[in-house]
């Protein structure tokens, strides 16, 4: 069994949408556009319609049963969305992390479940970090760029024993596609509750992961 792809295709992440994508049009070539159907209503379900995947790989099949109007439509689609992606930030900054975190507070929301995790490689190529992350994390999830090289990833309606398995996902799958970068450190905080605020998750989240470093440990909590 390869890990990497089962870790990198882990349910309701955006990695698991992109080998559903890829998985369908293999089937369409196969000959299996019924399947390629199913296997993408799935993917809709999870995901929500308005994923520039998901929108391509609808052209193909729409293509393959002869529907060329539903096929140009789902790839004007595919294209808008691609372009609006491609005209944003692919990542958010911290401070618009720690705005994003301030606005849900004053929604005085008392289910609200958040970890956020700080993430740092010492010796990670470039780009390597933030590609792993976006592959693992879900649409809904805030991807930003911290202090120095570390990376922060804001996790929805996750607690805190959650967002431990999360980060070991994280820890598996940097070993396998990057096993001579070195160790993933992480420093991980859950959502307190009425009395928490922005800040101070996200100073926990990266005085964690300073431990982390400090002390050689893949994991701290804050």
């Amino acid at each position: 069994m390869n890990l990497d792809k089962v870790l990198r295709a882990s349910p309701g992440t955006l990695g698991d949408l992109e080998q559903g994508c890829a998985d369908a049009r293999r089937l369409i070539l196969d000959g299996q556009v019924d399947a390629a159907r199913v296997r993408l209503d799935e993917l809709r379900k999870t995901h929500g319609e308005e994923q520039a995947p998901l929108q391509e790989a609808l052209s193909a099949v729409a293509e393959a049963y002869g529907d060329l109007p539903a096929a140009l439509s789902h790839y004007k689609r595919f294209h808008a969305l691609a372009m609006q992606a491609g005209a944003s930030s692919p990542l958010a900054s911290r401070d618009q992390l720690l705005a994003r975190l301030v606005e849900r507070q004053q929604q005085q929301s008392s289910d609200m479940a958040w970890c956020l995790v700080a993430l740092a490689a010492a010796r990670a190529p470039a780009g390597a970090l933030p590609h792993m992350l976006r592959q693992q994390c879900r649409a809904q999830d805030v991807l930003a760029l911290g202090q120095g090289e570390a990376m922060l990833m804001l996790l929805h309606d996750v607690d805190l024993p959650t967002g431990r398995k999360v980060c070991e996902r994280f820890r598996a799958v940097w070993m396998q596609q990057q096993p001579t970068a070195g160790p993933l450190s992480m420093g991980l905080t859950a959502w307190r509750g009425p009395g928490d605020t922005g800040s101070g998750l996200l100073g926990r989240a990266e005085h964690a992961l300073a431990r982390s470093q400090r002390e050689g440990a893949p994991l701290r909590t804050g």
